[in-house]
């Protein structure tokens, strides 16, 4: 009867296993660009998202950057925006704080003179105008309608209360207007909740205040955190390879 043999193991490459390491390594603290989660090791070097969902989530999330002939002042400008809880609606969030409006104007007016912006509800705008000073303007938002059984007509609108910002160039045709049509919320944002405002409403808002690269916005009530989002992206160089246009408000 003859003698098995003994199982013969090959060592493994210590050049192979030491560039998976390295790759494991070096990906470990690499985030996806739109959820923030890890991004898999064994993905490639120069991967930005963690999944096809996430890459096709950013890419919908269109923000054309500012042009490039509106160039900051001889300082840059520093704006605000606050979007807080509706009056009556806190209930919405997890908070469950009313807020002051009338405390909140009077931030607005001490600490942000150049200008800011001040999302409220279509129901609450007479209460909220009579806290403003002269001179704020009121635009339009028309998000369209949530069917559903009601007594009255269905709220399709909401306000936008804009104070000073910076002036729009007057040597052409002025294509930035004081109503916007687009949808509601961006749902595909990792952190979507009641109330945020889609990469289309951030643009129009950032064109009332005639924001531009090199000035500085405060989110006052940041919520998901889409506005930020937008302002990173609204002020960053633009690609002239990029076609996409989310300026529904301009054309």
């Amino acid at each position: 009867m003859s003698k098995l043999s003994q199982p013969i193991f090959l060592p493994s490459n210590p050049v192979l296993v030491s560039v998976a390491a390295d790759r494991r390594d070096a990906t470990a603290a690499r985030l996806c660009q739109w959820c923030r989660k890890p991004i898999p090791w064994h993905s490639r070097s120069d991967a930005k998202f963690c999944s096809k969902l996430c890459r096709q989530a950013s890419w919908r999330f269109v923000v054309v950057p500012a042009a490039r002939d509106i160039e900051a002042t001889d300082r840059p400008l520093h704006f605000a925006y606050a979007d807080p809880p509706y009056p009556g609606k806190a209930f919405y969030y997890p908070e469950n704080r009313e807020v002051s409006y009338k405390e909140l104007v009077k931030r607005l007016l001490r600490s942000y003179s150049d200008g800011w912006a001040l999302s409220v509800s279509s129901a609450g705008l007479r209460d909220v105008l009579l806290l403003c000073p002269r001179g704020v303007r009121v635009c339009a938002w028309f998000k369209g309608p949530r069917y559903t059984k009601a007594c009255r007509a269905l709220c399709s609108w909401e306000p936008l209360i804009v104070y000073r910002g910076r002036p729009l160039t007057t040597d052409r045709v002025q294509r930035v207007l004081d109503g916007l049509v687009a949808r509601g919320r961006f749902r595909a944002f990792p952190n979507a909740m009641v109330g945020m405002k889609p990469p289309a409403f951030a643009e129009w808002m950032f064109a009332q205040l005639g924001a531009t690269r090199g000035d500085f916005l405060d989110d006052l009530f940041p919520g998901s955190g889409a506005v930020g989002v937008a302002w990173t992206r609204y002020t960053s160089r633009r690609d002239l390879a990029d076609p996409r246009d989310s300026s529904t408000f301009s054309k």
